[in-house]
């Protein structure tokens, strides 16, 4: 891959709701005691709900409601995102030349690109709308946004925004729905990239950031079935099977392992990793099955139990944890770990520049 580099990471999360209060809201409910073992469980404290559950009760409502309400309060999260990230970079909104968009939660057109003129982008600005991908996703628009950057030498701007509170589902609860009830949060996150070479603001030297190096993907369609998102009649309906942590661990070094061989990078030498938050069973899998620097999970488990799972800006959460505690010095190298249905693990490497 050609290289673009990212300079600035952004995520944004709504208030935070306190899980045990959460968990009082359903108590009463058929399979509340459920939720209420998931949620002890969980290693979740908090997390974001741009529909607050304790003050509006969202689970009676129709999917049509639920998707209306999505994408107001997601164009309200994702152009605060983005705002921070164009401030971070340096970067006037008139200099984008690509306007990219992924959710897996927020279905419309024009969805989350009809923010372009509310923030100042060109008229002209290419616009890209992606998904549904759900917790991969921010990987490959990474990926798409980097070669673009690449090929036409000019700034783009990445908005990743999922949003779960406005679909929780009514109950009974059993166990795959309390864990479905528990894991996700709503976030988003804003990703500037700009070619390899090009200077910072007022001609200084180039600002520092992580090149965009390569990707891998790897699907094993046998587990297709175990992780899956659909709109239902009550707004999106989630599958999530307890096989999951397994596949993931069992499946996760495959695209890392073959990312490092081709670039002839040592597994030793990667200097964090960011793993997608994805839940407290899949991080512990995951770690067993790589053995990863314990400051690369202990990242990873602070975005999960602070805003839950945010689907695709969580590992955009990660990342830009990792890269404020440990920035990638000059040369080093980092990987970004994130999976999700297909069953899919994507892989991205990236180098400090």
């Amino acid at each position: 891959m050609s290289e673009a580099r990212i300079v600035a990471v952004t995520f944004r999360s709504p208030p935070l709701v306190k899980m045990e209060e959460f968990a009082n809201l359903v108590a009463a409910d058929p399979g509340g005691d459920t939720v209420a073992q998931v949620i002890r469980n969980s290693a979740i404290t908090t997390k974001g709900m741009a529909v607050n559950a304790l003050l509006e009760d969202p689970r009676r409502w129709t999917t049509r409601r639920r998707m209306d309400r999505s994408l107001a309060e997601a164009r309200r999260l994702g152009r605060d995102a983005v705002t921070a990230a164009l401030a971070e970079a340096g970067l006037r909104p008139e200099e984008v030349g690509l306007f990219a968009t992924v959710t897996t939660t927020t279905h419309s057109a024009p969805g989350l690109d009809a923010l372009a003129p509310e923030l100042g982008l060109r008229a002209d600005v290419e616009m890209l709308s992606l998904g549904p991908m759900g917790c991969y996703a921010a990987v490959p628009a990474v990926s798409a946004c980097a070669h673009w950057v690449a090929a036409k030498r000019r700034p783009a701007v990445l908005l990743a925004v999922d949003l779960f509170s406005p679909h929780v589902q009514p109950p009974p609860y059993d166990k795959e729905q309390a864990v479905v009830l528990t894991l996700f949060g709503d976030g988003a996150g804003a990703v500037v990239l700009l070619p390899e070479e090009r200077p910072g603001p007022g001609g200084d030297p180039a600002r520092p950031g992580v090149a965009v190096v390569d990707s891998e993907q790897l699907t094993a369609p046998a587990y297709a079935e175990d992780l899956q998102v659909h709109m239902g009649d009550s707004g999106l309906r989630i599958r999530l099977k307890p096989s999951m942590p397994d596949v993931v661990a069992s499946s996760v070094a495959i695209p890392a392992r073959a990312l490092l061989a081709r670039h002839r990078v040592r597994w030793a030498d990667v200097g964090w990793w960011a793993v997608h938050p994805g839940g407290r069973r899949i991080l512990d899998r995951v770690d067993e099955a790589l053995e990863l620097p314990e400051q690369s999970m202990a990242a990873a488990r602070e975005v999960m139990r602070e805003y839950g799972n945010t689907a695709a800006p969580a590992v955009l959460g990660v990342l830009r944890r990792l890269q404020e505690t440990q920035p990638l010095a000059r040369g080093e190298h980092g990987v970004v770990l994130a999976c999700g249905p297909g069953a899919t693990v994507w892989a991205l490497l990236l180098r400090g520049t």
